[in-house]
């Protein structure tokens, strides 16, 4: 009896499709509420701490201690540059997710790759920002993703992994967004 699991890219290949298995049996399992709490300290710097979420039908408790973020602004920003600033943290956010989803469904593929770095950059202009020119967006102007694979991949494997790339939630939210409903209290 085999009592080792296979594994693809660090992934085991049985956990995988014990999930897709339990997914399919119960799709409520599939529900996952993710949460952060965030505390403003001094000028722009804040923290947040991720702790607790809802997933599998049930609110998991595994978690003994928080995870911390904090961020800042650099100091051309009035910030004292202690950490990555809201809009580094974003592209952070959504290059770690792209790398995730990307090697789990090229695991679970059967795709091995012997390494991935990917670069993001976005282009903002604060004059949306602070109200200075109507005309210029709020928000990112663009998103540059540049994936870099290593490994013995054809041709259709790369462009295979460019679409599990595409498929990640993070990725998905930006250029679909939902509804964000923000409320004050207190």
């Amino acid at each position: 009896m085999n009592t080792t699991s296979t594994q693809v890219n660090g992934f085991d290949i049985e956990a995988i499709e014990n999930t897709v298995l339990a997914l399919q049996s119960n799709p409520k399992i599939a529900e996952f509420k993710f949460k952060a709490t965030n505390k403003w300290e001094s000028g722009p710097r804040n923290k947040s701490q991720i702790r607790g979420f809802y997933g599998a039908c049930q609110e998991d408790i595994t978690r003994t201690l928080p995870f911390e973020c904090g961020t800042d602004m650099p100091t051309v920003l009035n910030g004292t540059d202690t950490a990555p600033s809201p809009p580094e943290f974003l592209l952070h956010t959504l290059a770690s997710c792209i790398t995730t989803s990307m090697m789990l469904l090229a695991s679970a593929n059967g795709i091995e790759v012997d390494g991935v770095t990917i670069r993001v950059e976005g282009d903002l202009n604060l004059n949306g920002f602070l109200g200075l020119d109507a005309c210029i967006l709020k928000e990112y102007g663009q998103i540059k993703v540049h994936i870099d694979v290593e490994g013995n991949l054809s041709e259709a494997e790369k462009q295979t992994l460019l679409a599990f790339a595409k498929k990640s939630p993070i990725y998905n939210t930006i250029l679909n967004p939902g509804a964000i409903v923000v409320s004050l209290h207190g």
